[in-house]
């Protein structure tokens, strides 16, 4: 007659050890979902910040009429006169070059004139190690910007 096979089961410890795999594998993984949503955060905070930059820029030459973007630094924060103000995802800190007699300690301007010229100025963007500045042209208005530049 033949021998029954003994029924092969986990045990407590194997089970255990599976589950901590498991732990570590979905840790690592939502941490890495976490940073590469920071990192879309930042490159979308710095198109839109560009691209407030051409359209005011773009504003001013269709109205023939000088057309400002107003920064406020304490806020981190952007707008047009009229419009809803941008602020900037958490974390990230902006500072402003820009002519004297447009800037104070809390906020600054960047101005674009009718002809596509502009006051001209550096924007500078930074969260935790990452920097990022866009720079305007005074003469062109023309708007750029650079990783890892800074001040």
């Amino acid at each position: 007659m033949a021998k029954p096979h003994a029924a092969r089961a986990f045990t407590l410890l194997e089970m255990l050890v599976v589950i901590l795999i498991i732990s570590v594998g979905a840790s690592l993984l939502a941490h890495s979902v976490a940073g590469g949503l920071e990192n879309a955060r930042d490159r979308q905070a710095k198109r839109e910040l560009s691209l407030a930059l051409r359209n005011v820029r773009s504003q001013a030459v269709l109205t023939s009429q000088p057309t400002a973007l107003h920064f406020d630094l304490i806020r981190n924060s952007y707008r047009v006169a009229g419009q809803a103000e941008h602020l900037l995802p958490a974390g990230m800190h902006l500072r402003l070059t820009t002519a004297a007699e447009l800037s104070s300690a809390r906020e600054g301007v960047i101005e674009f004139y009718p002809d596509g010229g502009s006051s001209g100025g550096n924007v500078y963007l930074e969260h935790g190690p990452s920097h990022w500045r866009v720079d305007v042209a005074w003469l062109t208005g023309k708007v750029s910007w650079q990783d890892g530049a800074g001040p």
